[in-house]
Order: C-alpha cells, then sequence, then structure tokens
C-alpha cells in the first residue's frame, strides 16, 4: 500500500471504531438521507408535480439532511472531526479541489463537444435567461454542497470504514463504488436506459473517484471533480428525462448511455494517467506522520 493511501485510511484511527457504531452510523445517515429528507420530496411532488424548481430544492435539501447526519454520527458517534474524512491536513487543500475540476471540466466538455460533432442534431439551444439565471444561482450554492457530501460519505466514510477490515485498495476502491451505484439506480435514466449501462457509468465514475483519493491519499480531488461535473451537467450540457431538473444552455434530446460510458471510461484513465505520472508524486509526508497533523482536532 502506498504511503499517502495508508496515511488517509489511518485517520480512521482518530475516533471510536467499534462495529456497532458503523451499523447506527450507517442507519443515522440513512435516515436523515431518505425518511427525513424524502418528506419535502414527497410533498412537492404530489402538490406541485410539474415544478422543476422546487423539485430541485427538496432533491438538495435531502442531501443537506444527509450531511447533518454524517455530521452528528462522526462527532458523537466516532468522536472525530469531520475535516479527518479530507484530509490528514490542518485545512482541505483548496488548490487540489481547482486542479481536479479543472482537468475534468476540461475533459468533460471535450467529451460534450465529440458527441455534438458526431450526432450534430442531438443537442439543442435552450437557453432561457430569465429561468436560467434563476437556477444558476441555486445551482452554483447547493451543488457543491450535494457533490461534496457525497464524497464525505461514498468516499471518506466508507473507504475509511472499509480500511478497517479491508487492506487491498483496489478491493476498498470497487466495494466504494458499489456502494455508491446502488442508491443511483434509483435515478429515472436507469428505467429509461436499462440498469446495466447506467449502473456501469455510475460505476465507472464512482471508481475514479475512489482511486483518485487512494492514489492522492486525499479527497480534494474527488470533490472537485464530482462538483464540476454536476455543475456542467446542471448548467451547461443536460439531457432531457435528467434526474437534474435544471435550465441548461444547451439539452440533449436524449442520454445515450452506450456513448456516455465508453467517454466516461476513455476520460477517467486519461484524468488517472495525468494526474500520477511516475515523475510526479502526490504524496506530501510518510504514513509515519498520520496523528501529528490532525490530532489536535479529534481531542
Amino acid at each position: 500500500m502506498l504511503p499517502q493511501t495508508e496515511r488517509y485510511l489511518s485517520l480512521v484511527q482518530l475516533g471510536r471504531n467499534q462495529w456497532w457504531r458503523y451499523v447506527l452510523g450507517v442507519a443515522l445517515i440513512l435516515f436523515f438521507w431518505l425518511v427525513l429528507g424524502l418528506v419535502p420530496y414527497v410533498a412537492i411532488a404530489a402538490i406541485y408535480p410539474l415544478d422543476p424548481l422546487l423539485t430541485y430544492l427538496a432533491i438538495n435539501f435531502s442531501i443537506i439532511l444527509m450531511l447533518a447526519g454524517l455530521v452528528l454520527v462522526m462527532r458523537l458517534l466516532h468522536r472525530r472531526p469531520l475535516l479527518s474524512l479530507v484530509t490528514a491536513e490542518r485545512a482541505p487543500d483548496w488548490k487540489r479541489v481547482a486542479q481536479g475540476a479543472a482537468a475534468w471540466g476540461a475533459l468533460a466538455l471535450i467529451i460534450a463537444v465529440i458527441e455534438h460533432l458526431l450526432y450534430p442534431d442531438r443537442y439543442y439551444l435552450s437557453f432561457d435567461p430569465e429561468r436560467f439565471f434563476t437556477f444558476a444561482a441555486l445551482v452554483l450554492v447547493l451543488t457543491p454542497v450535494q457533490t461534496t457530501t457525497e464524497e464525505l460519505v461514498f468516499r471518506g466514510y466508507a473507504m475509511q470504514g472499509l480500511g478497517l477490515v479491508i487492506r487491498p485498495p483496489v478491493l476498498i476502491a470497487v466495494l466504494s463504488a458499489a456502494i455508491f451505484t446502488v442508491p443511483h439506480l434509483m435515478n429515472p435514466e436507469v428505467q429509461q436506459h436499462g440498469a446495466l449501462l447506467m449502473a456501469g457509468s455510475y460505476f465507472a465514475i464512482g471508481l475514479l473517484l475512489a482511486a483518485v483519493t487512494l492514489r492522492d491519499g486525499r479527497l480534494e480531488l474527488a470533490i472537485g471533480i464530482h462538483a464540476v461535473n454536476n455543475l456542467l451537467l446542471a448548467l451547461i450540457t443536460n439531457y432531457e428525462g435528467s434526474v437534474l431538473t435544471t435550465e441548461s444552455v444547451f439539452t440533449a434530446r436524449e442520454l445515450d448511455p452506450e456513448y456516455s460510458l465508453v467517454s466516461l471510461v476513455a476520460a477517467s484513465l486519461l484524468f488517472y494517467g495525468w494526474f500520477f505520472r511516475r515523475r510526479h508524486p502526490p504524496a506530501k509526508r510518510g504514513a509515519d506522520d498520520v496523528p501529528d497533523a490532525v490530532d489536535s482536532r479529534a481531542r
């Protein structure tokens, strides 16, 4: 195991890790997210079924409650700081977040341009200034909260917990990606385009996010990737039938699951290869430094 990977997974030792804490912790996070968080969504769907703005707000409200559940679990059950899910340093590396966002954003835009060149009738201009800017203000605030929360739960909490009982990083990454895939199978795209291809896409992006986190020994790259991916989808190139009910500049008449999966795998390989070329080692410290960086916050 690489030193930076060992260091990141070892941050779990700053807290309390009896098995029952994880059983209760997962149950509480799911309760906040899928029970308390879905109450406004169900109410809005019943009263205002055709209002995309309210639907978008309701979906994000459930994610905010997921974050609230995670904070309670980390502080009260595991007795360690939320920051330990991100890094062993005293603060997040925002430059690393920006690097991940910039690189993945460039790849995502290239993929969209290539798709337009291959299928020129697929995208159409859907820009409506009044509706777009109303949505954009909310998307720019809520989407980073949503994606960062998912990274804290599905990468940080899940992988550090798995690391207590599983040693091979590859297996940890695969299991984390599988866990990430499961709730996304509830998205409407799965019913429209088939579970196998859509599950493949969710698993692929989950595996990339897990792999870069373990390889980099910190969560910031994954936070940047996930945020820019959803921001571009919500504001620039959305598609009809998307789970994100936002106003985008361009809209695809349909989602092409085959193209999405192939292009996603190709972009993931390019991203990973670019950031982790052998001559650019990501680690700043060795695994022996683990407790010192954040121990004062854990007390």
